[in-house]
């Protein structure tokens, strides 16, 4: 009978033993190496693309220093965007296409005097007033580069740093903008007011 128990505790051992399930892993030590070497390759070879704007050096402020200056109407060239971009140079309509020509000349003729003043409506798009900027930069950088071949024989962008400030005063840029006092929801406001 003992025997008989024996072997009886040994079924039921048998029958009612749980089995233990091991769940099974993956090795996970590397997983953080890995994700962050692909974040450093992404950010690598991603563009990042950059605002630029229109590279301007202003003279510093000083209240004390700033006096009115008088150009006189013959060293002057006018440009105007109206609200409809339309540009007008000195009053008569022209083309944007063609405005560095234009710009070229006035200051071969004029020389170091020139005064180029932009006045743009605030209803004009961004689009025309990049345009006029663009064909300005480009006038400009042909006459630095026609008065860096006259005065050293080589191209502007290849001169040294203090031969470059040479050419720029011998050629100075010289761009006044004028800004309009009013934003246009104040001109539209106003526009509403007097209508009623």
């Amino acid at each position: 009978m003992l025997l008989l128990m024996g072997q009886q505790s040994i079924i039921e051992k048998m029958i009612f033993r749980r089995r233990k399930h091991q769940v099974p892993s993956l090795n996970t030590t590397s997983t953080a190496d890995i994700s962050f070497m692909l974040l450093i390759f992404f950010l690598v070879t991603t563009n990042m693309d950059i605002d630029k704007g229109l590279s301007r050096q202003l003279p510093p402020y000083n209240k004390e220093e700033s006096q009115e200056s008088f150009v006189s109407k013959g060293t002057t060239l006018d440009l105007t965007i109206t609200a409809t971009n339309k540009l007008l140079v000195n009053g008569e309509p022209s083309r944007i296409e063609g405005l560095d020509k234009k710009v070229e000349t006035f200051v071969n003729n004029v020389g170091k005097k020139h005064l180029i003043k932009v006045d743009v409506d605030p209803q004009a798009s961004y689009e025309s007033y990049f345009q006029l900027q663009n064909q300005l930069v480009s006038a400009y950088n042909q006459l630095r580069n026609q008065t860096a071949q006259r005065l050293f024989g080589r191209p502007y962008t290849s001169l040294s740093p203090a031969r470059k400030e040479q050419v720029k005063e011998a050629c100075p840029q010289r761009i006044a903008e004028q800004y309009h006092a009013e934003a246009p929801s104040m001109q539209r406001m106003q526009q509403k007011g007097g209508q009623q």
